[in-house]
Formats: structure tokens, C-alpha cells, sequence
């Protein structure tokens, strides 16, 4: 009974630890801009994709389509907050607005496509 209590605890500490950590930063990705509060970075396809994050509030925006004729991404805009609990993934073609009016936004995660590489952001 202890063996199987210790892997079930095991596996949720695993669980939680790849839920709250980054992976590693993606190679194909330029990062523009990383600074507590802000983040964008260019994807491979050419789409630019920012993240404002404070405590009170998020929004990941992707880019307008480049004017040069190269391709442009095909993914959305994707956030993901930590306030009292790591929130749901959110995304939009374009933007995703979260508000947290208590100010219990503690970090955030962009992304540019549902198996994209995230960014973790901080106030």
C-alpha cells in the first residue's frame, strides 16, 4: 500500500512540475524582446507573438501577417496564467485578454500553436 501511495504522489509531483516549468527555449524561435513584463519573439514562420503580463492583467497577441510575401504562421495566439491556480490554455487568431482584479497574477505562458514551444513571463 505505501509503494502505490508513493507513486501516485510520484507521478502528481511529476504533473505539476511539467505544468509549472518551461521547457527549453525552442530553437527555431528569435526571441525580440525579455524582460519582466513583456515578451515577444519571432516563430520560424514569421509571425511576431507578444505577452504583456502585470498582476492585474494578460494578453498575448500574434502579429499581423509579415508585407514581405514569406510565409506567415497558421497558429493562434496562446495564453496561459498562473494566478491561485494554473489556469486553462486560451487562445484566439489574434488575442487573448485575461483580467485577474485582485492582482494574483503571479506568471504567465505564450505560445503559437496547441504543441508550440511556451514561454513563461513574469511580471
Amino acid at each position: 500500500m505505501r509503494k502505490r501511495i508513493a507513486t501516485t504522489l510520484g507521478a502528481a509531483a511529476a504533473a505539476f512540475m511539467l505544468a509549472t516549468t518551461p521547457a527549453s527555449a525552442a530553437g527555431s524561435d528569435t526571441i525580440i524582446v525579455d524582460r519582466p513584463g513583456k515578451f515577444q519573439y519571432e516563430r520560424s514562420c514569421n509571425n511576431i507573438y507578444t505577452l504583456y503580463v502585470t498582476s492585474t492583467s494578460a494578453r498575448a497577441i500574434k502579429g499581423d501577417n509579415p508585407t514581405d510575401g514569406t510565409a506567415w504562421c497558421d497558429g493562434h495566439a496562446w495564453l496561459r496564467v498562473m494566478g491561485d491556480s494554473l489556469g486553462d490554455w486560451r487562445h484566439d487568431a489574434r488575442e487573448v485578454k485575461l483580467t485577474s482584479p485582485s492582482g494574483k497574477f503571479r506568471w504567465a505562458y505564450i505560445k503559437g500553436c496547441a504543441d508550440c514551444h511556451a514561454y513563461i513571463v513574469y511580471p
